[in-house]
């Protein structure tokens, strides 16, 4: 088991949506899809990159490295942040908590082997 946290300054996601590049980068269409139909757009990439980085972070003391537009953190039927790692043959079981203020979003990532 092992476990990963981030944290990000919101302000540096004001405008990232205008930035197709660096979303394809960074975000799969799905969290695109997501964050661009919310009204505060930069909270909701801001909190998605900080799960990414958690769930890097957490995967990193097994030895993995994932692209960050292969960690997808998408809505689950109940509402709740679920981790899809894609195209991985070895599956992690994962679990996520998000939250964010006005200014600072985090996130905390367990992955369980």
């Amino acid at each position: 088991m092992e476990i990963g946290i981030d944290c990000v300054d919101i302000c540096r996601f004001k405008g990232i949506e205008k930035n197709k590049r660096l979303l394809a980068k960074i975000f799969t269409k799905k969290e695109v899809e997501y964050c661009i139909s919310r009204r505060s757009h930069a909270q909701h990439f801001a909190v998605r990159f900080a799960a990414k980085e958690a769930v890097l972070k957490a995967l990193m003391c097994y030895g993995e490295s994932v692209p960050f537009n292969k960690i997808e953190i998408i809505n689950g039927t109940n509402g709740k942040p679920e981790v899809n790692l894609i195209g991985r043959k070895h599956k992690f079981k994962c679990k996520i908590s998000l939250s964010h203020s006005r200014e600072i979003a985090m996130a905390q990532a367990l992955i369980i082997n």
